[in-house]
């Protein structure tokens, strides 16, 4: 089974609800005593592309609405926080930014 199957595998069936959520360092660890070792980049990019929610608490297999709801909300700070870095940095250097780029945030 290749890791980003055996991630999702174990999180829905032992890490349903943030209250079982699981430490990505923990994660990882279970992963290098099942035969996986990967770094902590490709954990991340591994469980970025599946349907799984990231938090303070751990990553977890969604299990209600209102955890949806916390997970959006939480991404969407994270991305306005982005953006914001984003605005700076093009206007300390609006020569090398296409005026349309901008407009786009």
């Amino acid at each position: 089974m290749c890791p980003s199957d055996l991630i999702l595998h174990t999180l829905r069936a032992y890490h349903r609800g943030k209250g079982r959520a699981i430490t990505r360092e923990a994660l990882r660890e279970y992963l290098r005593q099942v035969g996986h070792d990967i770094c902590d980049r490709d954990l991340r990019e591994a469980y970025a592309a599946l349907p799984v929610v990231s938090s303070p608490q751990g990553i977890f297999y969604p299990e209600t609405r209102a955890e949806l709801e916390e997970c959006r909300t939480y991404y969407r700070k994270a991305a306005l926080s982005l953006l914001g870095r984003w605005r700076r940095i093009a206007q300390a250097h609006p020569e090398l930014i296409d005026a349309r780029q901008m407009e786009l945030f």
